[in-house]
């Protein structure tokens, strides 16, 4: 499956074209086309959010427990007034059932006596009709919310564990917005269980009933129903369509915000606020522009509806008086059967404002799926298995053989990279900005699979290795250290929680850490801002190098890891990552060559392949690109630094 679409390079991003062999690619519980559309099946087309609902069935049987006995409750609720109006007050004779029960009751079949049975059964019929109305409605909001919480959780976890490009093409606004506001969808799937159960179930017993009293009424009734029927099928992809562009217009005021709030220095330091501002209302112009018209539309078909409601009413109402004034009718029954006629007009609107409420919500469901069915996920191969056994002090040994990989098809960005990395050794990767070089390391952590070639991790390829266990054996510290705004031990144990507070310590002090920790206001439980903006880059970097010593992987990878910061500040951070790098296989990206001369061999990138690779006076000997590097970096110092 192509995956299609823009993509950056580096951590943040990776393209698939297609092709078998690559990691991207669909799981094995997803669809592999997902068509909507009002031809087919809403089971096929959603069978993955029915699953959501359907998880709770013991709750769902209850529920449609309950919905028939709100529909029996709906057949008896006009009783009580046939007997008001026929047999206490009118002069119809007591049918023999009713009369038996009387007198079996010691009561007299007598005006009064039938007045207060009216009274009782509707009284009676009331707290029943109320009390299956407060258990139903409990129910159902108990079980709805359980199933979007189920939903929930499967989309954070997909999110987590989708690939880099996914979240290099998509806003983070967009989303929040798929796991925080669509994910209700699944809420309307409950409604399309239980709904329709309850108003077919009220359609079939009112209708039985309603027939046996005037068929040509109900049939008349009927065919009002069509009419609304019709009116379902008009407006229901008007309505899906309008609320997809709602949802698309207010994701993308989210994002506007969420990117906006993330750069709020940047935003300041260049004086964006009126900019922005007015961005924003135009955002928000557009949002109010589509929910206006997503209103107009929901309002036009709700008075569609009405309007045949209100004339199918006034049709069956001038037929029944035709009948009571015939004869063929009694008052008591035309007042039975308009109430039964208001149930079932209920129940037919209610079947279509199910119909148009999944119409509003469809789109939100197809921005689930989406998610859910998204193939950009590097997945454990059916066979996979645990990472070598570790060796203390020893770094794995990494193989790189004959990579090519791009980030769009036809575009690789590797072409044809070998490399062999002894355990313990240090390689420092070079080159001009897109040579390829972050993309080479991520392919060490298999954050992306090759198109042609495998990376090897101690003799084994790593798409057969667990991925959870690959990723084990990697520690990273990059250019931005990415703190959390939680505790000091909190974000230094984040790549191994269970660690003890004397070994986040030790890791601090290994760090060089320990000291500044010490002297924040609550120590290792001093709470750090939003991206460890309360630290100094070197502070926060201290915290990355003491996060990679916790996590004690035998593969290093340092990216860029102080080029932000003050040479003075660099020379510290050195000596710390100097500890760090001891016994384990370390991959170095680094612009500042100065920080890399040590470095067991040296591989130069340029477009995608090793141009080059040796040691620092090697390649400067050579004269080749890492001299030229060299010289225009050291260029205008004393004599340069060969």
């Amino acid at each position: 499956m192509a995956v299609r679409g823009g993509g950056g390079r580096g951590w943040s991003g990776g393209m698939s074209d297609g092709r078998d062999h690559r990691s991207i690619r669909i799981a094995a519980d997803a669809p592999k086309a997902r068509k909507g559309g009002d031809g087919e099946g809403l089971l096929d087309t959603y069978r993955r959010l029915v699953r959501y609902p359907l998880q709770h069935w013991p709750r769902l049987v209850l529920i449609l427990a309950l919905t028939a006995l709100i529909s029996l409750a709906a057949v008896l609720q006009p009783w009580p007034l046939k007997i008001l109006v026929d047999y206490a007050l009118g002069t119809t004779e007591l049918p023999t059932w009713l009369s038996s029960s009387l007198t079996l009751l010691g009561l007299a079949p007598d005006p009064a006596t039938l007045v207060l049975l009216a009274g009782l059964a509707s009284l009676a019929l009331f707290a029943l009709g109320s009390f299956l109305s407060v258990s139903l409605n409990w129910i159902w909001a108990s079980t709805g919310q359980k199933a979007v919480y189920d939903l929930q959780t499967d989309l954070f976890d997909r999110l987590e564990r989708l690939s880099l490009l996914y979240h290099n093409r998509n806003r983070v606004g967009d989303s929040l917005g798929r796991l925080s506001v669509d994910s209700y969808s699944v809420y309307s799937m409950i409604d399309l269980i239980a709904t329709p159960w309850q108003q077919v179930l009220t359609i079939v017993m009112v209708g039985a009933v309603a027939w046996s009293m005037d068929p040509f009424l109900t049939l008349l009734t009927f065919l009002v129903a069509l009419a609304m029927g019709a009116f379902a099928v008009f407006f229901g992809p008007r309505l899906r369509q309008v609320n997809r562009r709602t949802r698309q217009a207010e994701t993308l005021l989210m994002s506007f915000v969420h990117q906006t709030l993330t750069a709020i220095p940047l935003v300041q330091a260049f004086g964006l606020e009126d900019h922005n501002q007015r961005q924003f209302q135009d955002l928000a112009s557009g949002v109010v522009q589509v929910s206006l018209r997503n209103t107009l539309i929901r309002s036009v078909y709700a008075f569609a509806i009405g309007l045949a409601v209100t004339l199918g009413t006034a049709v069956v109402l001038f037929m029944a008086a035709q009948r009571v004034l015939e004869g063929t009718l009694s008052v008591g029954s035309i007042i039975v059967f308009l109430a039964y006629l208001g149930s079932l007009f209920g129940a037919f609107r209610g079947l279509l404002n199910t119909y148009g409420k999944f119409k509003t919500t469809e789109a939100s469901m197809d921005r689930v799926l989406e998610l859910l069915e998204s193939d950009e996920i590097i997945i454990d191969r059916p066979d996979a298995v645990p990472p070598p056994p570790r060796h203390a002090g020893r770094g794995a040994r990494i193989t790189l053989e004959n990579l090519t990989f791009g980030y769009e098809p036809e575009r690789p960005v590797l072409r044809n990279v070998s490399l062999d990395v002894r355990p313990g050794e240090t390689i420092a990767i070079v080159g001009q900005t897109g040579a390829g070089k972050t993309t080479l390391v991520s392919m060490v952590p298999r954050f992306y699979d090759p198109w042609e070639g495998r990376v090897l991790f101690d003799g084994i390829d790593a798409r057969s290795i667990e991925l959870a266990g690959l990723r084990s054996q990697v520690s990273s510290v990059l250019q931005d250290p990415y703190l959390l705004p939680m505790t000091v031990e909190q974000n230094i144990s984040y790549g191994r929680p269970q660690a003890t507070r004397e070994e986040v310590v030790d890791a601090a002090r290994a760090a060089g850490a320990d000291e500044f920790i010490q002297g924040l206001p609550k120590g290792y439980d001093t709470i750090i801002g939003e991206r460890g903006t309360t630290l100094s880059g070197g502070q926060r970097q201290r915290l990355a190098i003491a996060r990679a010593f916790l996590r004690d992987s035998p593969v290093l990878i340092l990216d860029e890891p102080t080029s932000a910061l003050d040479a003075q500040t660099e020379a510290e951070l050195l000596t710390a990552l100097e500890r760090l790098k001891a016994g384990r296989t370390t991959f170095i990206i680094a612009h500042r060559l100065s920080t890399i001369r040590n470095a067991d061999r040296i591989v130069v990138m340029d477009d995608g392949r090793v141009a080059e690779i040796g040691r620092h006076e090697d390649l400067l000997a050579a004269g080749g690109l890492y001299a030229r590097l060299h010289d225009l970096q050291f260029a205008g110092r004393d004599g340069g630094e060969r």
